[in-house]
């Protein structure tokens, strides 16, 4: 074979193979909110080869401050693993009319509630759900910093709306009652005490019909953020396991929780790591925290070469949907 038919053999398979890729790629679908609290934009991932005749679930994936969800789905792999997972991803978007960072203001009390940028996120959800026939009740949600911090308000305030939570390195529900000591939250932890912010989390939902019994989350967080301290993954933690007694039988009686164990995991091609598990009474576990030595305010285990995202791990996105496959995705 001379060299230029082998050229052009070589070039027909290339060509093949990008065909072949582009017709498995999934639908990148674009969407609006308007309403009383503004308008909003979100993005919509809808996987390759969808399977025929079933609904599929949905993962709210939230960005952080100066992110978009081009930034964010990219950053962290998100549909490749809607691909393979097959399910669609729902991707709001902060407005910089309502934020100049575009950060999600959680620190506002009002968004600490079933108003305000919650119910934003949630009507996001409602649109997606109608519009592709999608599978209410498997709906999950994760998210980066502020975004991460939009979740603990949802999990706490729309418990009924989702499966399992995941966050990255974000604040507890509540961290602040007034929304004024914003930057000592920020670098020293919450504000309000996990216990408190629990009750207040309880009565956010507690009206609401056919609550869960449980809310599960995986939490991480990087020992090097300059953003946001270490101490909010103990303060998530604490919160969720004070709600998730709460959602047990309605009491703050201890009731929910049978163990909790520690791992201490080496610097192998990831970052070290302690990973601590929390057990219910049938033996399942329901939280997950994991404390990544050396990484910064990044998503761990995301793309190489952007902004507040970590290439070396542990790959969160990926523990992120093994975690939720244990509670149905």
């Amino acid at each position: 074979m001379n060299r230029t038919l082998a050229h052009l053999l070589f070039l027909y398979l290339c060509l093949n193979l990008f065909l072949i890729n582009f017709a498995n790629a999934g639908d990148w679908q674009s969407g609006q909110n308007s309403g009383i609290y503004g308008v909003r934009n979100y993005k919509v991932y809808l996987p390759s080869n969808p399977p025929k005749n079933k609904k599929l679930p949905i993962i709210v994936m939230i960005h952080g401050c100066d992110q978009s969800p081009d930034d964010f789905a990219k950053g962290t792999r998100i549909a490749q693993f809607a691909d393979l997972e097959k399910f669609i991803v729902l991707l709001p978007e902060q407005n910089l009319a309502y934020n100049p960072f575009k950060c999600w203001n959680w620190v506002i009390p009002t968004n600490n509630s079933r108003y305000g940028e919650a119910t934003v996120i949630v009507e996001m959800l409602d649109a997606v759900i109608e519009k592709y026939n999608a599978d209410t009740e498997n709906v999950y949600a994760a998210g980066m910093s502020s975004g991460a911090s939009m979740v603990s308000i949802l999990g706490n305030c729309f418990p009924e709306r989702f499966k399992a939570l995941g966050s990255h390195d974000g604040t507890q529900y509540y961290a602040s009652s007034t929304g004024l000591d914003f930057a000592s939250v920020v670098l020293s932890g919450a504000t309000v005490p996990p216990n408190v912010a629990a009750y207040v989390g309880n009565s956010c939902s507690a009206m609401i019909k056919n609550r869960p019994s449980q809310m599960p989350i995986i939490i991480f967080h990087g020992m090097n953020s300059p953003l946001m301290s270490p101490v909010h993954a103990f303060q998530i933690e604490d919160e969720f396991k004070a709600l998730n007694d709460y959602l047990d039988n309605g009491l703050r009686d201890n009731s929910y929780f049978k163990d909790k164990e520690v791992k201490n995991i080496g610097d192998n091609k990831a970052y070290s790591y302690n990973l601590y598990t929390t057990i219910n009474q049938n033996n399942e576990v329901i939280i997950e925290r994991y404390m990544i030595d050396k990484l910064g305010h990044d998503w761990s285990g995301g793309v190489a070469g952007m902004k507040y995202f970590d290439p070396k791990g542990p790959d969160a996105t990926s523990l992120i949907i093994k975690f939720f496959k244990h509670f149905g995705l």
